[in-house]
């Protein structure tokens, strides 16, 4: 009797919760949400939003996270949140703004080399026009290249 005194039952990790316990919190909290829904006229999916942040901020490790982490549509919610939360980080950071800046390409015309065209129809077609981009080191007029 005495050894059944000192017997311990422990739980490694998480412990996870009980069916009956998930059914009952999850009729509660859609009833809520409902309800709020109904009353004050904001879309349900807005208040699911709302309770997966104040969770995720106040109570992280409770049951309500496992609970929400069940519809796909919440955990869809969350990511796209979680990415918009870190692209606006990254800006703010960086001074990023997010406008795409493109340079203007190199526009490079020649004249007529008479060497190369001496029929009257080949010099017709003028001399050599060329779009280049500004970082080939390659193209005529473009950055020098680096002597390695």
């Amino acid at each position: 009797m005495l050894l059944l005194f000192f017997m311990f039952n422990f739980n490694f990790g998480k412990k996870k919760p009980d069916k009956k316990q998930i059914i009952f919190i999850s009729i509660v909290l859609s009833g809520i949400v409902a309800t709020l829904s109904q009353c004050s006229g904001v879309p349900s999916e807005r208040l699911w939003d709302l309770l997966d942040e104040v969770q995720r901020t106040l109570f992280p490790q409770t049951i309500i996270n496992d609970i929400l982490l069940q519809d796909p549509g919440v955990v869809d919610r969350r990511v796209k949140r979680d990415v918009d939360n870190a692209i606006r980080e990254y800006e703010r950071l960086t001074g990023d703004d997010g406008v795409v800046r493109i340079p203007p390409p190199k526009y490079i015309e020649n004249p007529i080399n008479t060497d190369l065209c001496y029929t009257k129809e080949c010099q017709s077609l003028g001399g050599e026009m060329r779009l280049c981009s500004p970082w080939n080191p390659d193209c005529p007029g473009g950055l020098p290249r680096s002597e390695n």
